[in-house]
Parts: C-alpha cells; structure tokens; sequence
C-alpha cells in the first residue's frame, strides 16, 4: 500500500469516526431487528448491520431501491425536501411517503436524530454537512447503476450485471451474503424461479453459484462479458435440460 492511500484510508477513518461523535451527542442509540420497518420521520446513521431503501408497488410488492451499509445517513430525504425550493415538475413527480420505507436487512444499530435539532446543527457543522454530501452522492450513483440495470434488458443479463457490481475486485470473489436469490428477485423485480433457473445456468457454465451460504463467482471474465451482453446465457435450456435429467432419475 504507498503512504497516499494509506493517509486517504487513515483521514477517511478519522472523519467517520468524528462524524459518529458529533451525531451520538445529538442523537440516541438504537436497534432495530433483521426485516423491521424505520416508521418514523426521523433521521438516522447506520453504525453497524445494511439497510434497503424499499418501494411498496400498487399490491403491496416490494422492491428494493439501494443498500446503505455502515457510515450512511437514512431518512433525511422527507424533512429536506420540504424545506428546501424545487422546481415545480419535481414537485409533481413527489410519491406519496407511504410508498417508500426503510427495511433492516440484518440486525441493525443506529444513531436516531430528531429532524430539527439535526437541521439545527447542520447550520452551523461543516462536518455534518460534509457527510449529508456524501451520502446524497453515494446515493444518486447508486440509484443510476440500478437504473443502468433496466428491465428492458435480459433477465440473465441483469443478474449478472448485479454480481459483477458487487464482487470485491480481488479473489476469492464473494458476495455479501444478504445477497441471496431471494433478494436478488426483490431487488431486481424478476421472479425467484427465474433467479434460480439462471443460476443454474451459471452453476452448469461454471461461472458462478452459491458455496456456503454465499454466491461466489468462479469465472468473472466470462461473467462480466454477459453484463456487459457480449456473451448470452441459455437459461431455459439449461433449465430444461435440469428437468429432463429429474424425470430421468424419477423413473
């Protein structure tokens, strides 16, 4: 590691951890358990565990948005866009609030802040501001990869474009393991029998399946070509053939 991104690393360190004490003495501490909903117009700061940003569709199905992990700032969106001037088509564009919620993906702990006295001392904290900043960048890049991601495109397609976003950049190539097959289809909108007749598709390939609890990629070139559409995936031919061999094996 050269000393730049070792004192990039170390000042990154240094401003979260200042940012935590600032919003622990203005806040209080809370848990919230795996699969809870935040129902409160409070804001939030994820010290520990993933949250999703979810949407509630016209018969009650849910869909996953984006993920914040630890170090993010939650549920601030409701109070600053009442406060702050926009433009009259953005206005008009606003979903009714009960369409959107913030679901715990794990055990979770978090600093809860009241609104006002969070606007009260974003006033005067550069620091508070700085981190309201980055977690509206964190947030727009993350919505425009998951826009990127459309439903236009082929449902193999998108799954591996997911995968390749979130392998680390080095072996061995793990997800999160939030990231199941269930989750996939919330997030992506695609029904959990397509997820799994993809991956099966990708296990007989020799890309990618799950190895303890967690989905590992074992060819990431040959994955990161299908999210890119330079190569396709034969799914439902691979599920048709899985099903043949099973009715060979019933009889």
């Amino acid at each position: 590691m050269n000393s730049h991104g070792k004192e990039a690393r170390e000042d990154v360190a240094a401003r979260r951890q200042a940012c935590e004490a600032l919003l622990r003495r203005i806040g209080k501490e809370e848990r919230l358990a795996k699969g809870a909903l935040l129902l409160t117009d409070h804001i939030y700061y994820l010290l520990e565990g993933l949250c999703a940003l979810i949407h509630f569709g016209p018969l009650g199905e849910e869909s996953s948005l984006i993920y914040f992990e630890a170090g993010r700032m939650l549920n601030f969106l409701p109070k600053l866009s009442r406060i702050y001037p926009m433009q009259p088509k953005t206005l008009r564009r606003r979903q009714p609030r009960d369409t959107f919620a913030v679901r715990a993906k794990s055990a979770c702990r978090l600093v809860r802040i009241d609104h006002d006295v969070f606007l009260r001392e974003l006033e005067q904290s550069a620091l508070l501001h700085s981190l309201l900043e980055q977690s509206l960048m964190e947030n727009c890049l993350n919505l425009l990869a998951r826009a990127g991601n459309s439903p236009l495109l082929p449902a193999p397609q998108r799954i591996c474009r997911l995968l390749a976003e979130l392998m680390p950049e080095r072996a061995p190539y793990r997800l999160p393991r939030y990231m199941s097959y269930a989750e996939m289809a919330v997030h992506l909108s695609i029904h959990p029998v397509t997820v799994a007749r993809i991956f099966q598709a990708l296990k007989a390939e020799g890309i990618a399946w799950r190895d303890g609890g967690a989905i590992c990629v074992f060819d990431p070139e040959r994955l990161r070509r299908m999210a890119c559409g330079e190569e396709a995936l034969a799914y439902k031919r691979a599920a048709s053939g899985s099903e043949k061999n099973e009715k060979k094996s019933a009889r």
